[in-house]
Parts: structure tokens; sequence; C-alpha cells
């Protein structure tokens, strides 16, 4: 969503236009400072778009006080609106309260005022209506009642109708000031009133323990709930989903500790993960899988859709057991010792002590991280759910790093794909002798990745610093690069959905490194050959080498000694100024989609993509492009590729101020793919059907970009992407 931007009524309704409102299915427009009054959308072509419109957030913006929009009412298929300090002035529709469709009405803190007549005909899905804070002064009931009133949460706290000095008040509806901000905690403490120093806490999940845990925990975010309170059943519901959908041992595995509404209305959810039998710190391999799972949304958890893992925090010291196991068998060799023949003891005792070696160097990787080869002593690094390698392990799984396991090389060195001893295939990037960093470089480095988690990046798997070796794992990506199927490598050729689904989820990628990444990340290196697909032909943006982290403050600039970047995709003012931020990663990102367009790589016989393509359309307009578009293109509607072309030209404007944030970016193209989605079905009929899900969701929550602006986002948003036809005539070059 747009933030920190303050726009007019026609700038809001030219931003409408430009998306193409015609089968837009969610529009998240919140927290923004928009003015004016809300678009009717009632007049077509809006009318027409309506029937397919799911989700609609038009809350926190300062729009002129006007009535409660009737448009929604016309929506058959809407099931959330958010209109919550939009200065709405007058009633509430009795027809939006009848909706068929509609789960959730949130109006709070508006000047609603009158009667609030709730209709004979209750919408038989409705959940939660929230018009605290209004004018409301009486309340009417028609009737007959048809539906129940038992399952809607109807809150009015803050409304005349709910002084307390009112004989008449509805005391259901104005029982609780504080329930959109209500905290819940688990119940149950341990029965003898022991309490757990800084860090650990009891399962509640074992009956009677007082075991004081350090567990894996985690924080999940739920952007639109259909829930207005948490109850112990509704968090003994998300327990269970968990427990299912992970595959954990036991349900005592898993507890929901604590959670809370932020003022916006998201649920904020801590949970704790727990060993199989619920008394010690989960291990690796169980802590990988669940950040892997949360973090890429593969879980179907009913009720919190679509949420977002936010933070991670694992347990101090993971361990699997074998340091308490190996305490006993040095017990056991000084017992041997005293019973059997000297030569046998010694023996014996030389064996334990390898062995205590290498437990020790498994249990504990970091114990002397840094130290030796002329190394400072470096802390060891904090890592969120990525695992530690040993040399032994990772020559093993790529077959003694053989040449048939060899799948790519580059700068940093030779890529090798792998099985792991539990049968998950990875991507072993092994650095050459001349490319190693140091050890505090290469902790910053592993830091950097085990920490960011989404969808449509390349996940961390661990890594390996052992033996003078420096080795990053990663989740195999069976599809390989973008540029190899532009190249015409792969089976088939790509057509226009799929490129469409490749630069959505690329996109995707990128703005939740700039802003959901805490502190932002500036990918530095952002090109064809960094976009991989999965199994499931799901982009994914990898290489994080040249990555840097973003300033925080007013200014978002970064001043680097080197330009460092790939030729083709460098940003010219970057290139310029070596002030390196956010929207020099907008720009290499503007380069890879001139590549969707054409198939042809940024530089050809000095020939720039960029250059060649806005010289061709400056002088013939789309008519000029023709012999450089590759042909499969010609599948998008006229309109659809003309958009797409003028997203690309702005991304890879010459001044950093003129491009659009990736979050912008990302709603731009997601417009696009609701124009394309009955092609987008007949192609994912040839491969699979789960790239599609994940353009489109498989419902409202999931459908859009995962709002990934915050108050403070970087950059100038803007309603409309406008190509102000400038380029530059000669392109950047790395030192």
């Amino acid at each position: 969503m747009f933030s920190q931007c303050t726009f007019s009524f026609d700038a809001l309704e030219a931003f409408v236009s430009y998306i193409g409102f015609v089968s837009v299915i969610s529009s998240l427009l919140g927290h923004n400072q928009f003015i004016g009054t809300i678009p009717d959308l009632t007049p077509a072509p809006g009318i027409a778009a309506l029937g397919q419109l799911l989700v609609v957030d038009f809350s926190y913006n300062s729009f002129d006080p006007q009535p409660f929009p009737a448009w929604p009412q016309y929506a058959s298929n809407i099931t959330t609106l958010y209109m919550e300090k939009t200065n709405l002035i007058g009633n509430v529709s009795e027809a939006i309260l009848s909706h068929p469709k509609l789960q959730t009405l949130r109006a709070r803190n508006n000047s609603l005022n009158g009667t609030l007549f709730i209709p004979a005909s209750i919408g038989p899905n409705l959940k939660v209506v929230s018009l605290q804070s209004n004018q409301f002064d009486n309340i009417v009931r028609r009737t007959p009642l048809s539906g129940s009133l038992s399952n809607v949460d109807f809150q009015l706290f803050g409304n005349p109708i709910c002084d307390p000095n009112d004989p008449l008040r509805p005391q259901i509806a104005c029982t609780s000031g504080s329930d959109s901000l209500q905290n819940w905690t688990i119940p149950g403490t341990c029965s003898t009133n022991k309490t757990c120093s800084a860090g650990l806490t009891f399962n509640t999940g074992l009956m009677d323990s007082c075991n004081c845990v350090d567990p894996f925990q985690v924080l999940l975010q739920c952007r639109r709930p259909t829930f207005s309170r948490f109850t112990n059943e509704l968090m003994e519901n998300l327990r269970s989903s968990l427990w299912r959908e992970l595959n954990l041992t036991s349900m005592q595995q898993v507890m929901v500790e604590k959670a809370n509404f932020t003022f916006d209305g998201r649920a904020l959810i801590s949970i704790n993960f727990f060993s199989s039998s619920g008394l010690m710190s989960p291990d690796e391999v169980t802590i990988s899988n669940i950040t892997h799972s949360l973090s890429t949304q593969l879980l179907k958890l009913p009720g919190f859709k679509p949420y977002i893992l936010v933070a991670v925090e694992p347990p101090k010291d993971v361990s699997s057991g074998a340091k308490n196991w190996l305490g006993a068998g040095v017990i056991a060799g000084i017992v041997l010792g005293f019973v059997a023949f000297v030569s046998a003891a010694v023996i014996y005792a030389i064996l334990q002590k390898r062995r205590a070696q290498r437990m020790k160097h498994i249990t504990q990787p970091f114990a002397n991280w840094g130290v030796g080869d002329g190394e400072k002593d470096v802390a060891a690094p904090q890592m969120h759910g990525a695992r530690w390698f040993s040399f032994t392990e990772i020559r093993k799984s790529t077959n003694q790093f053989s040449v048939e396991n060899e799948i790519g090389e580059g700068g940093y060195g030779k890529v090798y794909t792998g099985v792991l001893a539990s049968g998950e295939r990875v991507a072993v990037k092994r650095a050459a002798k001349d490319s190693m960093q140091g050890a505090e470089e290469f902790k910053n480095e592993i830091e950097l990745l085990s920490r960011v988690h989404h969808k449509n990046l390349v996940s961390l798997v661990g890594f390996c610093y052992d033996k003078g070796e420096q080795m990053l794992v990663y989740e195999f990506m069976a599809n390989g690069t973008m540029r190899e199927w532009l190249s015409g490598k792969k089976s088939y050729p790509l057509d226009w959905s799929k490129r469409l689904s490749i630069a959505i989820g690329s996109a995707r990628g990128l703005a939740y490194l700039h802003e959901m990444a805490n502190p932002p990340i500036v990918h530095r290196d952002v090109k064809s050959c960094n976009i991989l697909l999965d199994d499931k032909h799901i982009a994914k943006v990898a290489d994080f080498g040249l990555s840097k982290l973003a300033p925080d403050g007013e200014d978002t600039h970064m001043q680097t000694t080197e330009v460092k970047g790939t030729m083709g995709y460098l940003d010219p003012e970057y290139f310029r100024t070596r002030k390196l931020s956010e929207k020099s990663d907008v720009y290499s990102f503007g380069v890879v989609l001139l590549e969707l367009l054409t198939s042809k790589v940024p530089i050809s016989q000095g020939r720039y993509i960029v250059r060649e393509m806005k010289m061709a359309y400056a002088e013939e307009g789309m008519e000029g492009l023709d012999p450089i578009l590759d042909p499969s293109v010609h599948e998008a509607s006229p309109q659809d590729l003309q958009r797409f072309l003028d997203l690309a030209f702005v991304c890879t404007e010459d001044r950093g101020d003129d491009r659009p944030t990736m979050n912008e970016v990302v709603k731009a193209l997601e417009a696009l793919a609701q124009h394309n989605k009955a092609k987008a079905k007949v192609s994912a009929l040839a491969t699979d059907e789960t790239w599609l899900e994940d353009v489109y969701g498989d419902d409202a929550a999931g459908t859009h970009s995962q709002d990934h602006s915050t108050p403070s986002a970087r950059g100038n948003s803007r309603s409309s992407f406008q190509y102000s036809g400038a380029f530059s005539t000669q392109f950047p070059e790395p030192k």
C-alpha cells in the first residue's frame, strides 16, 4: 500500500483507472493520506468489476466528510470491508448488513450517527460489525428477525447508545471498551507458583509440569482477522492446526502463549514450540521445518489468513541431547578403566576423547569462531532457523563435490546440488579460495540470510564454516533461472502468463527486503540469473552476496566507496553518485521486466536494452518495438502490454526519485495479473497449478501482496506511473 503521501480524489481516481479496476479483487489503500471523496465505483466500468471485489480497505485516510458509500452492497462477493477513520457521516445501510457474503465490517472512529437499524435478514456469514466510537444513539431490530445475531459480534462502545446511565443500553454490544485491543494470555501456570528466569517458560500443554524450558518462539501477524476477540477455543484451534500441518509428534510440542490486536485491527500471536517430549527445546531440524513452513505460508490455518511470519527467536542452546550422552559415556569409560585391562582402558579413553571433540564441534560449532589463520576472535553469529553443517556432511551430500553434482559457477565459486541425510535436496554454494571472506564478513552474511523469510526469497537452509571452507546451503530450485528459460534452454518457451507470474513473484520478494526486513535490505544485484524457479514454477529471488542494509532515518541513501553489481543492470544514478538506495534495485528490476518482454540479455553487441527500447518507442511507439518484443508477449491485450511496458520504463527512469517503490510495482503487476486470470488458468494446466495459486491465492486474503509497506516506507509513492520519455545514452559499468 502507499504510505506517507497525500493524494487528491482526482489522483485516487486516476490510480483506480491506471491499475485497470475491472477484475481487481482486492483494494488495500488504508493508512495513507488520500483526501477528497471516496470514489463511487458504481458507474461503468466500475460496476462490472464489483462482482469480483473481495476485500476493501480505505481506513485511516483524510477523506472529506461523506455518507457511507452505497457501492459495497453491489459487490456480490465482498467478504471484508474496512472503513475506519475515514470521516463517514450518516448511517450504515441495512443492505450491507444483509449482504450474503460479507464477514467483517469495520467502521469505527467515524461520525456515523442516528439509529442503527439491524435488518430483518442478517447476513448469514457476518461475524464482526465494529462501529465503536461513532455517534449512534439508538438501535432498532427489524422484525421478524431472520438469521441469528448470536454469531455476530456487534461492537458499539464509545457511542451515545452505550451510556452506562442509560437503562436501555444494549449490554452485549457495550460490555467492553477495549475489545479491539484486547490481549490474550494462555490460562494456567505452574501449580507450585514457581517462576522461570528470563527467556524460559512453562509448557502448559503438559499436565502438572513445572519445568522451565527455552522454547523456539515465533510471532505471527494476521492481517485481516475474521474474529474480533481472542478466546481459548480460537487459540486451541490454532494450536491444533499447527500441530497437524507441521506433522508434529504430539500436541504438547506447540503452545500459543499470548495474542493481541494492533491499533489497526491486525492480530499478533506469539507461539512457542518444544521437543516431542515437551520438556526441551526443539532440535534444529524441527526449527528449520517450522521456520520454512511459516515463512513460505505453506500451512493452512483456518481463520488466520493471510498470515506473515514477523519474527523468530531461536533457543539459546539448540542441542540434540548428545552432550548428556557424552557425559554418561565418559563416566562409563572411567568405570571400565578400573575393571578392564590398562591397554583397553587407554584405547577406550582415546576413542572417547576423539568422539568428545567431534560432539563438541557438532553441538558447539561456534566455539572457536574466527580463531586461527590470523583471524581476530569474532562473536558467534545469531542464527534464525538456519543450521550448521560439518564439512563431512556437505561432502557426503554432494557426492564428494563431484562434477556430476555441479550445477553452476560464478565469481563466488561453484554451486553443487546435494541430498541431505533427511532426504532434502539442497544447493550448496562453495566459496573459491580467492573469494573467501573474513570470519566477521561471513558471519554478517549468514546472519543477514538467516533472518529473511519469504516465499519469494530463496531460503537459507544452513552453512558450513569448517576445515577452512565457507559454504552456504540453500533450498534447491529445480527449474533453474529465469535467464535459462528466456534463453530457450528449457523444455518449452515461457508464455505471457508465466512471464507475468515471474515478475510478480520476484517483485514481492524484493518488496519484502525493502519494506518488511528489519532493517531494510538493498539487494544490489537484481538480475535474471538471480531469479530462480522452484519445482512448482514459483519465482524466488536469490544471491544476497552483495546485499547492504539500508540506512534508517530520513536519508534513504548510503554512500559506497565501490560500485558493485552486474553490467546492464546497474542504476545510472548509483553509478554516478556512489549513493545506493532501494531505488537502485527498482532500476535493476526494470531491466528484468524488459528482459521478460524481449527475452534478450541486457547488453548484446554493444546494444543496451534500456536505451534501444526507449529510442524505438520514442520514434515509432509500440510499432517500433515489434522487432524487439518476444512473440509470446502478444498473448497479452494491447492495453496490458502497454501498462507492463510503461512500468518497465518508469522503473528505469534515470533519476531514482522518478521511480516507483517496489511495493507500488507489486500492486501494478497484480492488477495486470487480474486481467490475465483466464489465460493463466489455461497456462497452468500445462504444468503445475501451484504457481497460479501463488499469484492469485486460494481466497481473497491470499490474493494480493502482503502489504509490505510501512508508515515509514521509503521512496516517493505515486498514484499512477508516467514515463518521462528521457533515457541515458550510455550504460554504466561497474569498476
